[in-house]
């Protein structure tokens, strides 16, 4: 009895302990909380992350009982771990990388808990820690690689019938009509939405590690070739009833119901794979615990840790952000040289989008002697964010990627390209980002650069330059050859006007 007393008082400690480092993680990482809830409200393919903190909570309280049995020992190692967390916190703030704010927001709390119960205890709830990633919301970066899985799984379909069709990137064309797997025919919400529960059913339902394993395995595919089946039979009955069915609002209904469908059928097939003996084998055994063994001065070591980790951070994020929204900085943007290059031509139809940019420019110029479409944007320090998930290359309701390549513009730089489709045509395009003088061709790298010049106190501002041109089919290669000259030319005028004076 004296055992138990001693261990519900230190116990009681633990929590309390515990619970104020939830309420300084709120405090610290007040603004990656914020800008998480309001994409599980606002977006629909996140929503389900309103129910993952609680629900992790809940699958921690039904493990009391063994928790209850386990001595509570610091695991040291989890502190470099929530250091490294903190350290990201600050990176993603520094740059308003959501992406980076969210991780560290969400990791860093399973890594705190680890690191104040110990290793011992934090294995008998490891699914419940690891079951709070899934906070993040982080997923609509696979929609692109979806979309283009789905109407390979889809052609690929359609040619064991007899229905003539002709493929061009996204858009999928019959005798009838054309289908374009836009965004919304990518599955992504129910393929995250599969996950989520695959690996929670597996979890509970599931002993075995290797039939775990497949279930989840189970729940990744399984929707990929759903949503591929789905496409299929809508073209399927766009063909046999002359574009009369499946075509508009409808096909998103029988979606749902599908996909309805297929979930029930994936958690028939877990009834299939989970042991059946399973409850009968759990028995009751006699557990003698150990002395238990309540380090204060251990606790208050890391609890002193913990508070100089939490300062450090918070005074640093306000710091960045107090950098970060300085006025910007004045900019001299002088467009003369191009604007004398200028030329007279229908509109293409072609136009990129950036928020917030500083006087973008956008014009059809002539290089060596051809007409070529340009758009110019600046970024100067406290004005907007260069390289964010909300800017496009192109307006995706009217153009869908065909395929994209690299190419040589010197020894030194490989610049993207792309080609885009849409009803009217073929378009090839490039782009670069020029961030305090210096050239990148790649989003990631230029992120980081930007982020490193912030955090050193020395960004002046970036910007980006895009080219774009309309190719005929009949000619590509002809065309493609005939673009990556002109950008060759232009490059170096429209490197100029990247450059703050």
């Amino acid at each position: 009895m004296e055992f138990r007393l001693n261990k519900l008082s230190q116990s009681r400690q633990l929590l309390l302990i515990l619970t104020l480092v939830l309420v300084a993680w709120v405090m610290v990482f007040w603004q990656g909380l914020v800008t998480a809830v309001d994409i599980w409200i606002i977006s629909d393919i996140f929503n389900h992350c309103l129910f993952v903190l609680p629900g992790a909570f809940y699958l921690i309280y039904l493990k009391r009982a063994e928790l209850a049995l386990v001595n509570f020992k610091p695991a040291w190692l989890g502190l470099f771990f929530c250091t490294g967390s903190a350290l990201v916190y600050v990176i993603g703030i520094a740059g308003d990388v959501q992406l980076f704010m969210h991780l560290a927001t969400f990791s860093f709390l399973p890594f705190a808990i680890w690191t104040f119960i110990g290793s011992a205890t934090a294995k008998k709830i490891l699914f419940p820690l690891f079951f709070i990633i899934f906070c993040i919301p982080f997923g609509e970066e696979f929609i692109p690689a979806l979309q283009k899985i789905t109407a390979d799984l889809a052609v690929m379909m359609l040619n064991w019938t007899n229905i003539p069709i002709f493929r061009s990137g996204l858009y999928i064309e019959i005798p009838q009509g054309r289908f374009l797997v836009a965004e919304a025919c990518s599955g992504i919400s129910f393929f995250i939405a599969s996950v989520v529960i695959g690996s929670l059913y597996s979890y509970l339902n599931i002993r075995s590690t290797k039939r775990r394993i497949a279930f989840v395995l189970l729940s990744i595919f399984v929707p990929i070739i759903a949503n591929a089946v789905r496409v299929f039979g809508i073209i399927v009955i766009g063909y046999l009833s002359n574009m009369e069915y499946a075509v508009g609002a409808d096909h998103l209904i029988y979606g749902w119901f599908f996909f309805a469908f297929v979930l029930i059928l994936l958690l028939v097939i877990g009834e299939f794979i989970r042991e059946k003996e399973g409850a009968t084998e759990l028995k009751e055994v006699s557990v003698t615990p150990a002395i238990y063994a309540f380090s204060k001065a251990k606790y208050a070591v890391l609890g002193t840790s913990f508070l100089c980790l939490f300062s450090v951070s918070y005074v640093w994020v306000e710091i960045i952000i107090g950098q970060r929204t300085t006025s910007a900085i004045p900019l001299q943007v002088d467009t003369a040289e191009l604007q004398a290059l200028e030329v007279e031509i229908s509109t293409s139809q072609w136009e990129p989008k950036f928020k917030d940019a500083f006087n973008p420019y956008s014009a059809t110029i002539a290089v060596a002697g051809e007409p070529v479409d340009i758009f110019l944007a600046w970024y100067p320090k406290g004005r907007g964010e260069l390289i964010s998930s909300l800017h496009r290359l192109y307006q995706e309701e009217d153009w869908t990627l065909e395929s994209s390549k690299g190419f040589s513009l010197n020894s030194s730089i490989q610049l993207p390209l792309s080609i885009i489709v849409n009803s009217r045509g073929y378009r090839v395009l490039t782009y670069w980002y020029v961030i305090d003088g210096k050239v990148f061709t790649d989003k990631k790298w230029a992120k980081l650069y930007e982020i490193y010049r912030l955090m050193a106190g020395n960004h002046i501002g970036g910007g980006i330059a895009i080219v774009s041109q309309d190719i005929e089919l009949v000619s590509k290669a002809e065309n493609i050859a005939a673009f990556e000259t002109n950008v060759q030319n232009a490059f170096p005028l429209l490197n100029t006007h990247l450059v703050y004076k």
